[in-house]
């Protein structure tokens, strides 16, 4: 897996030059090294939106150019209304441009994996946005526990693990360990769909 930035941002080529699992990063400041990329296998694209407004005749150059790639937004004042846009046209993560390399790492790594990595306030106003049915809480249990229950709802309602943490007054690891359970027994891929999993359950 190849990492390809699109951006002249110090920032960004700094924090992603920190990176011990990614090593293999190639930088891009013009459409025309862009062509001139020699890469056969699967890569993550990120794009600085910031640094070329004219980003959907880009997102298109790369569909040419590349059979197998995941894409990578990044802005430096995100919003939700723009980050459901682009989640739209295959995009797989949005982000902040300054996040730091451990941030810039957990989204590569979830890209990789088949999920979609969105910055907290952006998942809450997604998970929000879908009305809540009557759900069949019995029919869950059969499933998974009561407490992974407990937290199955708070992640329907677009909290994070530290948030969750405080309102069943629970450990933040405990936390995560149960969504990874739930992840797992309900086989989803990532918090948006065992949201929408729990929110759809009739």
């Amino acid at each position: 897996m190849k990492i390809v930035l699109f951006s002249n941002t110090g920032f960004l080529i700094n924090e992603l030059k920190k990176s011990t699992i990614f090593t293999n990063i190639n930088i891009v400041k013009t459409i025309d090294e862009l062509y001139s990329l020699d890469i056969n296998e699967n890569i993550i694209f990120l794009h600085h939106l910031d640094y070329d407004e004219n980003y959907q005749n880009l997102f298109n150059i790369i569909s040419e150019l590349f059979d197998s790639y995941k894409l990578i937004v990044l802005r430096n004042n995100p919003n939700n209304i723009e980050g459901c846009s682009l989640l739209k046209h295959n995009v797989k993560a949005y982000m902040h441009a300054i996040s730091n390399i451990h941030i810039l790492e957990d989204a590569i790594n979830a890209v990789i994996n088949g999920n979609v990595w969105l910055y907290p306030e952006l998942m809450q106003f997604l998970i929000s946005s879908i009305p809540l049915q009557e759900n069949n809480k019995n029919k869950l249990l059969e499933k998974v526990s009561v407490k992974e229950l407990e937290v199955l709802e708070l992640v329907a309602q677009g909290l994070n693990n530290h948030d969750i943490s405080q309102t069943l007054n629970l450990a933040e690891v405990t936390v995560k360990k149960h969504v990874s359970s739930l992840l797992k027994k309900l086989n989803q891929k990532d918090r948006l769909s065992l949201a929408l999993f729990f929110k759809n359950q009739a």
